[in-house]
């Protein structure tokens, strides 16, 4: 093995890790992990929603090995290797008790995470580091740089094949990352750009033994478990440091202290309060915290916005430090999104919003798929954002989380609405999806028409319209949104208008408003016009044509937006 991994590329997603682990442990706590329990393990992850069920009965080690390899790989249960008995370590029972702090817990782990080490001895000849830290370190070094970030390229080209924390390899993987870089920003045309990629993705992997796309597939994984630590985030097609933890960040990489021995690696991976953090220190918690207040002072003062500091602490009581720094950090991003919101109809606001879509359309994400419906949320809420002139509370517009960067954590709940807009004279309802063909009716189609309805119900005389986005739509979808309605109970049906559009119509709307403004008078205009279309044809694929060539026509046209007219062809 040329490269490093951290977990593996079978579970693809660790937000899933701790949901797994409590399964795992109420299932499987004082038995030997041997191939028949792996089988049995899978089938429970199976009816757990947790893997495919097309893996039902499948080898064992194709899921439920898996999973429990990273966790024991993370130090959240013991070795259980070759029927050794097993526990659930104190970092594990922390995840499982404490999800309000899976970050910090995290970002412990992954902190002590080392190759080679006493869990980890067969294929590691020349290794010698810290995974995490050292991809830290890289993300460091390319934001001090200016880089932004690291793309999967980069990452899988000379990240995870430096196996060392010798500053004389790190220093020349970085100057290739540069080179890289250099090339292929000079090369014109997006073709041209991944036929240079692909080409140094190919030599690397014929030298060490891999397939070029395996060496995507690590990337891809390295960043997902990464990101798990809260200190990283996603910018466009790039993993990059958070901005607002770089003091914290600067602090962790002062810590040059070598690789521990097998027992005292193990005993320092099963304690959960090691390593210490910068936010364990009292001293660093009252320069964050007397940086924070100033900050948000200055935001506050920027935006003429009013704000409201928290109690501060009487003591130098490390908890109570801790709490209030949270409490600032709440009313900082509070601020911060305000100033978001005010950003988007910016032309390079818009410029992003558009390269994030094209990225989601066309798979280049890092991370790959498991972060892509949150920055497909994301990416639609900025642009909505832009248009400007709701009336709610902006952290009040989105069903998911975003963190103080303003980078979504997580795609929105079930339940709710993905966005929910509040005009002056109607309420818009979006709703985001990747699925694709017959999947996409069967998931989609009942929520929407829901999310509608209960917007209908909770508007008063406002009309509400509901927006469904998909990659592509499937005919069955739109067929299921014409003419479409809602039955609360078997006396009462409500239409529920809803319209359908794809990725590259968002783009297309992207790209007018590049030069001119959007009106809100204008989008429901449009909304109006297509949803008043649907009585005219029997079908929603009709429907979805006609109104598609209109839309399009609208787009397309020399007529400005504001007016609420158009041509149409």
């Amino acid at each position: 093995m040329k490269t490093w991994n951290i977990g593996n590329t079978t579970v693809r997603n660790p937000q899933r890790l701790r949901e797994a682990l409590l399964l795992f442990s109420s299932k499987m706590s004082g038995r030997p992990y041997r191939k028949p329990e792996q089988f049995e393990f899978q089938g429970y992850m199976i009816d757990a929603g947790l893997v495919d069920s097309d893996r039902r009965g499948q080898e064992g080690d194709d899921g439920a090995r898996k999973f429990a390899s990273a966790f024991k790989q993370l130090g959240f249960i013991t070795d259980w290797s070759n029927g050794k008995s097993w526990r659930l370590t104190e970092p594990g029972k922390a995840l499982i008790e404490k999800p309000n702090i899976e970050n910090t817990i995290f970002l412990r782990q992954l902190l002590k995470y080392q190759l080679p080490s006493a869990l980890e001895k067969s294929r590691t000849e020349g290794f010698n580091l810290r995974p995490f830290r050292l991809f830290l370190r890289f993300l460091k070094k390319a934001h001090d740089e200016g880089m932004v970030g690291l793309t999967k390229d980069e990452i899988g080209l000379f990240v995870i094949t430096t196996l060392t924390e010798n500053d004389a390899d790190f220093n020349g993987a970085f100057s290739k990352i540069s080179a890289f870089r250099k090339e292929y920003t000079s090369i014109l045309g997006g073709t041209k750009k991944r036929a240079y990629a692909f080409q140094q993705l190919e030599k690397v992997a014929n030298q060490i033994g891999l397939k070029p796309n395996t060496l995507l597939d690590y990337a891809d994984s390295n960043s997902r478990y990464c990101l798990m630590s809260g200190l990283l985030t996603l910018k466009g097609n790039k993993i990059a440091v958070s901005e607002s933890r770089v003091a914290f960040i600067n602090d962790l990489l002062l810590d040059k202290s070598p690789l521990l021995a097998n027992g005292e690696y193990l005993q320092s991976l099963y304690d959960a309060k090691l390593p210490l953090l910068p936010t364990d220190n009292s001293v660093f918690l009252s320069k964050e915290v007397n940086d924070l207040v100033s900050r948000i002072q200055n935001t506050a003062s920027t935006l003429s916005e009013p704000y409201k500091l928290p109690d501060p602490p009487t003591g130098d009581d490390v908890l109570e430090l801790q709490e209030y720094e949270q409490a600032l950090r709440k009313e900082l991003k509070r601020l911060r999104e305000l100033i978001f919101y005010r950003q988007q109809n910016t032309v390079e606001c818009l410029d992003e919003i558009q390269e994030l879509l094209e990225n989601i359309r066309d798979n280049q994400l890092v991370g790959g798929q498991v972060y892509a419906p949150a920055y497909f949320e994301w990416a639609v809420w900025r642009l909505f954002l832009a248009i400007n002139h709701f009336e709610s509370k902006v952290e009040d517009t989105r069903g998911f989380e975003v963190d103080e960067d303003m980078q979504p954590i997580h795609h929105a709940k079930g339940g709710a609405a993905d966005l929910k807009f509040e005009y002056k004279d109607f309420t818009l309802v979006c709703e985001m999806t990747l699925m694709q063909g017959s999947r996409q009716f069967a998931a989609e189609g009942e929520p929407v028409t829901r999310h509608v309805f209960k917007a209908i119900r909770d508007s008063g005389d406002k009309p509400v319209y509901g927006l469904f986005v998909a990659k592509k739509i499937d005919p069955n979808t739109v067929d299921t949104f014409h003419n479409a309605r809602y039955w609360s109970d078997w006396n009462m049906a409500i239409s529920t208008p809803v319209v359908s559009i794809e990725i590259d119509h968002l783009l297309n709307i992207v790209e007018k408003m590049q030069t001119e403004t959007i009106q809100v008078k204008t989008l429901q205009y449009l909304l109006e016009r297509i949803i008043t279309l649907q009585s005219n044809f029997k079908s929603g694929p009709d429907w979805y044509r006609n109104y598609e060539k209109q839309l399009l026509g609208f787009l397309s046209s020399s007529t400005a937006l504001d007016t609420g007219k158009a041509t149409y062809s």
